[in-house]
């Protein structure tokens, strides 16, 4: 090789060189900013602001909180990175620099040392929760009454490590005299256990998590809230002085002012609030009652139908049982919904067997007074001339119609079917009216009456869309509560029976008629 071609390859090689220094100037702050574009954060089992749901046997973490951070800083350009952490664990990160944000938090003067603040972005109110035969014993009108009752008596109290309760409480829960008596856990789910198996006899708690995990599990039956609150502020995300700057914390309330001007705040807390509210009041005694007698009254209507057409004892449960759950069933189809909702709770398709299956004995014993009677009309049947016409029947059909208008407002909530006004009302309809048109259609009924002349499903609308327009109206008020909902659903019910009974009365045709 000669000096000149030498020389050449050296300049070749200090010129791969610089090329690369330069790639490494140019590339690397690129990919720092990239990675500081990525904030971390946690969570823990807090339903409904945070929680996992299973789609398609996959794991999703979703919730209000989860939901609307994500929304906030995703208009900031950031994502976040959120894993599993015991909440305690999670201000020690913040405090070591580990992890960048946490949402959900009081203000308290521990946490002003090692985080920011942001404006607030929702506010929480903690109630206490005792079981249901003790709540005499726990009335109080403050926290400081609270606080004395539990120093003068013995009781255990159930806490979330790191959780801040209120100032009062807090001096109860951090005084070490009163270390015997503080039972320190995870998760709310666990406070809840300890109270049914006695190891605590109360524990403060949110409001609406309280709620949810009682509806969830079952256990609003044998544990109570108590009236007054605990402790009430408002809620802020905390960033985390060791990763972060009063100025990223400005941006964040830039955002989230910009999302509640826009509306899209309202919509996340719609999204994620009111279904769990209105499942909580589907979700009660009295509700379910209803549901069931309305049940009652549509397989007697559809069994009677089957004893008219000769049906056999199956023929006689299925024209039974689709106006109870057959528009469900349409409407969990249309919706692609996952889980049927007559699958998810058989108690409705059991009732309805059991319905048919009294009638069907009911039928042996008119059969034979029939016969006793030799061939006796039917306005003198023991039973069937009796029970066809009976109001209590047409009550109970109106009640059911109501109440499964409402169940199909609530799932078009759940679903997050939008626009509410329009698909709340049309599955209102179908839920309530479908099942009797679906099962008109099998009995080859020419004079339909749920399409033809007979002012039914037009209930179910008409109520459909009063409840479909208050929940808008309802989704952009400041704060929820349950109390509200179940009034705005109780009223509904009651224009819903008293519409279909003056219809019934006066014998209101469809305008279309």
């Amino acid at each position: 090789m000669s000096d000149e071609a030498g020389r050449c390859l050296s300049v070749r090689k200090l010129q791969n060189i610089l090329c690369g220094l330069l790639f490494m100037l140019v590339a690397f702050p690129a990919l720092a900013q990239q990675e500081s574009k990525i904030l971390r954060s946690g969570w823990y089992q807090w339903d409904p602001y945070q929680y996992e749901v299973v789609k398609s046997e996959l794991k999703h973490l979703t919730g209000l909180d989860v939901q609307l951070l994500k929304a906030i800083f995703g208009k900031m350009g950031y994502e976040l990175q959120i894993d599993p952490v015991g909440w305690r664990q999670h201000q020690e990160d913040l405090k070591d620099g580990r992890r960048d944000i946490a949402g959900g938090a009081f203000k308290s003067k521990e946490r002003e040392m090692y985080a920011y603040y942001s404006m607030p972005y929702r506010s929480e109110k903690d109630m206490l929760y005792v079981r249901k035969d003790e709540q005499q014993k726990f009335k109080f009108n403050t926290a400081a009454e609270l606080v004395k009752k539990l120093e003068s008596g013995s009781y255990k109290l159930g806490v979330i490590d790191g959780y801040f309760y209120g100032t009062p409480l807090m001096q109860y829960i951090n005084d070490p005299k009163n270390a015997g008596k503080i039972v320190k856990v995870k998760d709310d789910k666990e406070n809840f256990t300890n109270l049914l198996e006695h190891k605590i006899d109360a524990f403060p708690i949110d409001h609406l998590v309280g709620a949810t995990l009682g509806w969830r599990h079952g256990w609003q039956k044998q544990v109570v809230e108590m009236p007054n609150p605990v402790f009430e502020d408002s809620i802020h995300v905390l960033f985390s002085k060791k990763t972060t700057t009063p100025e990223l914390v400005e941006r964040f309330n830039q955002a989230l002012l910009q999302m509640q001007n826009s509306g899209e705040y309202n919509e996340v807390m719609r999204d994620y609030l009111l279904p769990v509210l209105l499942g909580q009041t589907a979700g009660q005694t009295w509700f379910f009652i209803i549901g069931l007698l309305g049940t009652i009254a549509f397989a007697i209507s559809g069994v009677l139908l089957a004893r008219e057409g000769k049906y056999s004892l199956f023929g006689a449960l299925v024209i039974a049982a689709l106006p109870s759950v057959g528009g469900g069933v349409l409407r969990d189809i249309l919706i692609n919904r996952e889980t049927l909702s007559v699958v998810a709770s058989p108690v409705y398709l059991a009732t309805i067997f059991a319905t048919v299956m009294f009638f069907y004995f009911v039928f042996q014993l008119d059969d034979w007074y029939r016969r006793k009677k030799k061939n006796a009309p039917d306005h003198e049947h023991m039973f069937i001339g009796r029970i066809s016409n009976h109001a209590a029947i047409t009550f109970f059909d109106a009640l059911g119609l109501s109440t499964f208008a409402v169940v199909g407002v609530i799932v078009a909530v759940e679903a997050k079917i939008q626009p509410l006004w329009m698909w709340g009302p049309l599955l209102a309809a179908l839920t309530g009216a479908g099942g009797g048109i679906l099962r008109d259609v099998i009995r080859a009924d020419a004079d339909n009456p749920g399409l033809k002349g007979s002012f039914y499903a037009e209930v179910a609308l008409i109520w459909g869309l009063v409840l479909s327009l208050f929940l808008n109206w309802y989704s952009f008020l400041p704060k929820y509560e349950l109390i509200h909902l179940t009034a705005a659903v109780v009223g509904v019910i009651l224009g819903g029976l008293a519409t279909r009974i003056a219809v019934v009365y006066f014998k209101i045709r469809s305008p279309m008629y």
